[in-house]
């Protein structure tokens, strides 16, 4: 194979930087020249990597979104029915309510926390759409280059 002979400009700095790495790695000026248009040319393997990882990303914020709608659908039916039941207080009777409401919520905030700290959520109680692992990405991406 023949090769081309080119005379690219480069400033002092770049040119004392690119010397040195020449005597350090032990080759010669035209492989690494070569090399490194190789790889700055062939930028598929960058290129398919990226949309993996931009693949996962949107997966992750398509079951972001759907856990965040459930959460607010939920908090929605809570309120309407909060409202729907919860009777008028009169002013004698309000201060025994509040302390009433405040261990409630005091309860209702263990109870909570001893869910999440346990790994229960509950959009896992939901339908749960099915994701695609590493291995369906990998025969994807292998089917796209054959």
């Amino acid at each position: 194979m023949k090769r081309k002979n080119i005379h690219p400009y480069l400033s002092p700095e770049l040119y004392e930087q690119f010397k040195g790495y020449c005597k350090k790695v032990n080759a010669t000026e035209s492989s690494v020249i070569e090399s490194a248009l190789k790889e700055y040319f062939d930028d598929s393997k960058d290129m398919k990597l990226l949309l993996r990882r931009l693949d996962r990303i949107g997966r992750y914020l398509n079951r972001l979104e759907r856990d965040i709608n459930a959460t607010a659908e939920a908090f929605a039916v809570y309120v309407q029915l909060w409202f729907a039941h919860t009777p008028r207080i009169g002013d004698n009777e309000k201060d025994a309510a509040r302390q009433e409401a405040w261990n409630q919520y005091q309860k209702f905030v263990d109870y909570v926390a001893n869910q999440m700290a346990g790994g229960h959520r509950f959009v896992d109680d939901l339908v749960q759409d099915v994701v695609g692992d590493e291995e369906e990405l990998r025969r994807a991406v292998s089917d796209e280059e054959n």
